[in-house]
């Protein structure tokens, strides 16, 4: 195998390579870059816990479950919430 046919296999294996990885990002990367689901505003007297009661039907989960994906969702680092704060929830 001469360089300019080693040169040309190498060009068409990163092309294909190219067109994978774009392929593949484009099917995998919908559901990812962005949460689907409701968004609520805290009133007062509210507690994660409750939001989560309030919708885990919905969401088909645990309260529990579905506290830890609220908080996920929006980058909480405890559950305290907040009046006023606006949360999503992942409802599919």
């Amino acid at each position: 195998m001469n360089k300019k046919s080693l040169l040309i296999g190498i060009i068409i294996g990163m092309a294909i390579l190219s067109m994978a990885n774009l392929v593949f990002a484009s099917i995998g990367g919908s559901n990812a870059a962005e949460p689907q689901g409701i968004e609520v505003v805290v009133e007062p007297g509210d507690t994660l816990w409750a939001i989560a009661d309030r919708y885990n039907e919905q969401a088909d989960m645990s309260i529990n479950e579905l506290l830890f994906y609220i908080q996920r969702a929006n980058d909480l680092k405890s559950a305290i919430v907040q009046p006023g704060d606006h949360l999503t929830i992942p409802i599919e």
